[in-house]
């Protein structure tokens, strides 16, 4: 039996002061509900808990390479802490001023075993978080096509990218 996978339809940029990445053109895009900054876009499926999440939060100091260690641990305390978590994998790199940790892992809420993917960078006294989530592991891998195209393609930077710097971009 083959793999049913979701339908391409296109990427759409996504473009932020201080992040940037593709995203399929046909998935709805809101604002978190609670005003925190950043961005959810779900897909057009009746499953509003499989979506694609970023928060923006501005730490207030400076983060830098000597970080390393706390952020790893921290990040890694945080994800143990969800019901009956189990962490698939999780890395991280440094890469000149840039931070980032990644985890891949399933707990359970709502009586639900969930699916999420996490890339969290550090850049200057920004946190930006982007979390792929799947409703279920089902639904995660269903999505994770479309998840992978918007996570590998993030840039972190200081400005608004023009419209056309899209094809500077190296993607």
């Amino acid at each position: 039996m083959t793999k049913q996978l979701p339908k391409f339809k296109g990427l759409s940029w996504h473009r932020n002061q201080y992040y940037s990445f593709f995203v399929p053109i046909d998935w709805h895009k809101q604002d978190w509900p609670d005003g925190r900054s950043g961005v959810i876009y779900i897909p057009p499926a009746d499953d509003p808990l499989t979506l694609l999440a970023v928060e923006l939060r501005d730490l207030g100091l400076e983060i830098n390479a000597d970080d390393l260690d706390d952020l790893k641990a921290g990040f890694l305390a945080g994800i143990e802490e969800l019901p009956e978590c189990q962490l698939e994998t999780h890395e991280h790199w440094v890469e000149g001023k840039l931070i980032c940790l990644m985890a891949k892992y399933t707990f359970v809420e709502q009586d639900t075993r969930r699916k999420r993917w996490v890339r969290q960078f550090y850049h200057q006294t920004r946190q930006i978080a982007m979390t792929a989530q799947g409703s279920t592991c089902e639904a995660f891998d269903y999505w994770l096509p479309m998840f992978y195209e918007a996570m590998m393609t993030t840039r972190i930077h200081n400005t608004l990218p023009e419209p056309d710097a899209v094809m500077n971009l190296g993607i």
